[in-house]
């Protein structure tokens, strides 16, 4: 745990080294141009995914589906909207991965094959919910649970 705080505390040191070696690289324009485009970049991705997620959610909830996918694949696109969102270089290598995963699962839930929760469908007035059945095992009565003795 002690790393951890160690780490977070450095962070913003770390991105403001690297802040101030691109602007030696690049110059302050180009670097203040960075800031701007990623920090609009980021806030703009944290909307798109929010409420894109918000609506398929409510779609998978109309549809009495899981929405486990859907969660997941809103979680790595609203994380790499703050990532890119946080001004420095290092948090914005570290969104490229939260990208490429929120591409990788985008429509969560969306597919037949939904398989992260029961399944669960309506016939008629009964909704059934698909899961595991097992037969009642008969309770033990007196007799089975006293020793007989002689």
């Amino acid at each position: 745990m002690p790393l951890l705080r160690i780490l977070l505390l450095a962070l913003p040191l770390i991105e403001l080294a690297s802040l101030i070696l691109l602007g030696q690289r690049v110059g302050v324009g180009w670097t203040l141009l960075w800031v701007l485009f990623t920090g609009i970049a980021g806030l703009m991705l944290i909307q798109r995914n929010g409420w894109g997620m918000l609506q398929r959610l409510q779609q998978q909830m109309i549809n009495n589906r899981s929405p486990f996918n859907v969660l997941k694949s809103g979680m790595w696109g609203v994380l790499a909207g703050v990532l890119i969102a946080f001004p420095g270089l290092v948090s914005d290598v570290l969104a490229i991965p939260c990208l490429v995963l929120a591409l990788l699962h985008r429509g969560g839930g969306s597919g037949p094959d939904d398989q992260d929760g029961p399944r669960m469908y309506r016939r008629g007035e009964h909704t059934i919910i698909e899961g595991e059945w097992e037969a009642e095992r008969p309770a033990p009565t007196d007799d089975d649970r006293r020793l007989n003795r002689p």
